[in-house]
């Protein structure tokens, strides 16, 4: 065991209160340092409130949860400005699962609060210590190697206290007994104050060295001399939901209410309410984020090696194979289209057609380049990859990722934010090329298929003609059929704009899936509800764009 003498956790005056009820009133207890201290509690009684609070993630004043008090680490306050010096092992472990079981301690490591002073280990010790297998990918793990590992990894950050949310919740009880036993390993090996906290007592209580009873009704702390453990049981209580009884149904004097139709109308007002609360609520935070953004989105972050990891992630997600894909086969739809139909149905095509082919190539071409492709493309990119990422982060907040980031001290902008910013305006307008660059070549082919008699020698002197900087240059079409396509993509007429639409869409749907994903996930469906609305929100904000630079561009 350590010989390092580890600090008392101080509570002092704490008042706790979620949305509107009293968790917690006057509460002034203490978690003596170097020993393990299990924290019981009914359902519902607000040991998870908590914890966020004790690790410094939750905000004094963060609706719905307000809180006022001290919160000690021996001398040195413990809130939102003091993250590092807790650690949590989260109930559903909250790994990153785009990263390696290596990669998992190594961010911890090179996210310690004092990195002046050489880690402990290295990340591989680490796995080794803990018994956690490196090479298999982090969702191939079983459970047991997921808990080793976010335990090895909230050891790696060097806490002085260690933080467990229900660490046996939902396990068999042979599971169970190694769980609190890889616990008591871990406190007795490294020393680091415990607290578990949790309502599945029963297999824990053999390995604590202090118990605190978190009292519902009381709205309190208290200390369980060991002699009393056995009355546990006896003194949880899960918190009472409120009553409904509506005055409406029952009257004073114990007679049913003769007025239940005026029941049904107030609860459907007080519904009405609650919905009509609630939109405004959203559409003030969604106009707060989108103020926020540009400041939010700033390149600061604190390891510029690790936003690099993440960038790639999310470079892989937007403009990955299947991305590219995705708009190759847009992009020859839409090129096959526009040129065949166009000249297909031809009014008086017999006798127009000979006339108004050469424009009609060159119309087909500036369409394609400025307007049909960039439409396309920044709508499917908004829907598809948009999703994509929203999904991604609504994972990582359901999940317990965005917390971990918070006790590591980063703000989830700075690694989730910035690289999927820069993963949208980095993969937007390649992924705009490769739609055009399929486009023009379904278009070639279209032709020649249609007119052999007239050859690729006349679509090469016809089809760049309007969406070329010096149209005069193209007199030699030899010239213009061997530019690369991305040369006439970077250097068409118009170029600017087109990067403009470019940037515009890509920064606004990686705001937008972004926002979507980082509000408060309380169930798998509100994952499945961000996707919806970053799909619907994010294509008609590119619509939107299209439509206003438009109208400035033409």
């Amino acid at each position: 065991m350590s010989e390092e003498v580890q600090d008392a956790l101080e509570i002092s005056d704490l008042n706790v209160n979620a949305a509107g009820n009293d968790l917690l009133r006057g509460v002034s207890v203490s978690v003596p340092g170097g020993k393990i201290t299990v924290l019981v509690g009914g359902s519902g009684a607000g040991k998870s409130v908590l914890l966020r609070l004790l690790a410094g993630i939750l905000p004094r004043q963060h609706s719905p949860v307000y809180w006022e008090g001290n919160v000690r680490l021996g001398d040195v306050p413990l809130d939102s400005h003091s993250r590092g010096r807790t650690g949590i092992v989260f109930q559903q472990f909250a790994l990153f699962d785009e990263l390696t079981p290596t990669a998992n301690v190594q961010f911890a490591i090179d996210h310690r609060a004092d990195r002046a002073l050489p880690p402990r280990y290295t990340a591989s010790q680490w796995l080794e210590l803990l018994g956690v297998p490196a090479s298999p990918p982090v969702a191939a793990l079983s459970g047991g190697q997921k808990q080793r590992l976010a335990i090895a990894r909230t050891l790696a950050a060097d806490p002085q206290i260690i933080l467990y949310d229900e660490p046996t919740s939902g396990l068999d009880a042979a599971t169970g007994r190694r769980v609190a036993e890889l616990i008591r390993e871990t406190q007795s090996r490294f020393g680091r104050t415990s607290l578990v906290v949790t309502h599945d007592y029963a297999g824990l209580l053999k390995i604590a060295d202090e118990v605190l009873l978190l009292d519902s009704q009381a709205k309190t702390i208290t200390r369980v001399p060991p002699e009393r453990w056995s009355e546990i049981p006896d003194r949880m209580q899960a918190v009472a939901l409120p009553s409904r009884t509506d005055d409406a149904e029952i009257s004073e004097d114990g007679e049913q209410g003769r007025s239940s139709s005026r029941g049904r109308l107030q609860r459907v007002g007080s519904v009405l309410r609650k919905g009509v609360a609630d939109f405004f609520g959203a559409t003030g935070g969604t106009l707060i984020a989108a103020v926020r953004l540009p400041f939010d989105s700033l390149p600061v972050v604190p390891r510029p090696r690790w936003a690099g990891r993440f960038l790639l992630h999310y470079l892989a997600l937007v403009g990955g194979p299947t991305g590219c894909l995705y708009l190759v086969i847009a992009g020859l739809i839409v090129g096959f289209t526009t040129t065949y139909f166009t000249l297909r149905f031809l009014p008086f095509r017999l006798y127009t057609q000979p006339l108004l082919i050469d424009e009609l190539l060159a119309s087909i071409g500036f369409a394609l380049y400025r307007i049909l492709v960039p439409v396309l493309a920044t709508v499917l990119i908004a829907a598809r990859c948009g999703a994509a990422v929203a999904a991604d982060v609504g994972v990582k907040q359901y999940g317990g990722q965005i917390d971990a980031l918070k006790t590591f001290g980063i703000r989830a902008a700075a690694y989730l934010l910035v690289p999927i910013m820069g993963a949208f305006l980095i993969a937007t307008p390649i992924l705009e090329w490769l739609a055009f660059t399929a486009s023009h070549w379904i278009s070639r082919m279209t032709f020649v298929i249609c007119y052999p008699e007239i050859g690729i020698h006349f679509w090469n002197q016809h089809f760049f003609r309007a969406i070329t900087l010096s149209p005069d240059s193209l007199g030699n079409a030899a010239w213009g059929s061997s530019l690369p396509v991305l040369g006439w993509f970077l250097l068409g007429k118009g170029w600017g704009w087109v990067l403009l639409k470019n940037t515009l869409c890509g920064f606004g749907t990686a705001g937008i899936a972004y926002h979507q994903g980082i509000t408060p996930k309380q169930s798998a469906s509100d994952v499945s509800h961000c996707i919806t609305a970053t799909v619907l929100w994010a294509t008609l904000y590119v619509l939107v764009v299209h439509f206003v630079i438009a109208l400035l561009e033409f």
